[in-house]
């Protein structure tokens, strides 16, 4: 039998003006995934955990400014996706409390997509 689902991703938003390496560019995504994915568990359980089952798909996208992600997250949040703002704790590269990223999801495509349609790929 096979089963079919309407596409599920999940969304990491990068600020390219951090100028961030790649290596701590990596472990901020990392952040924001996992703790889009624990919220979802917490919120939107059925629809976390058949994004965890399909792959767990994630698209990196970017943006210029927190200007931006925060545009971003308001408007995910007025349209009941699960985001997750991530700030660095300021040991390595960045001033502690910098906003670097943006999770959107896990939900269905056309829910993300519709916020973050103009971006483009990290």
């Amino acid at each position: 039998m096979l089963f079919f689902s309407k596409p599920l991703k999940l969304v990491v938003v990068i600020r390219v003006d951090l100028k961030l390496t790649k290596g701590k560019t990596a472990s901020q995504a990392a952040h924001a995934a996992v703790s889009c994915f624990k919220k979802a568990l917490d919120t939107k359980e059925s629809v976390a955990m058949k994004w965890f089952n399909l792959g767990q798909p994630k698209i990196v996208l970017k943006v210029d400014t927190e200007d931006e992600i925060m545009n971003l997250r308001q408007k995910a949040i007025d349209s009941d996706l699960v985001t997750a703002l991530i700030r660095d704790a300021g040991r390595t590269q960045i001033a502690s409390n910098t906003v670097t990223c943006l999770g959107i999801g896990p939900d269905y495509d056309e829910k993300i997509d519709a916020i973050v349609k103009d971006l483009k790929l990290l």
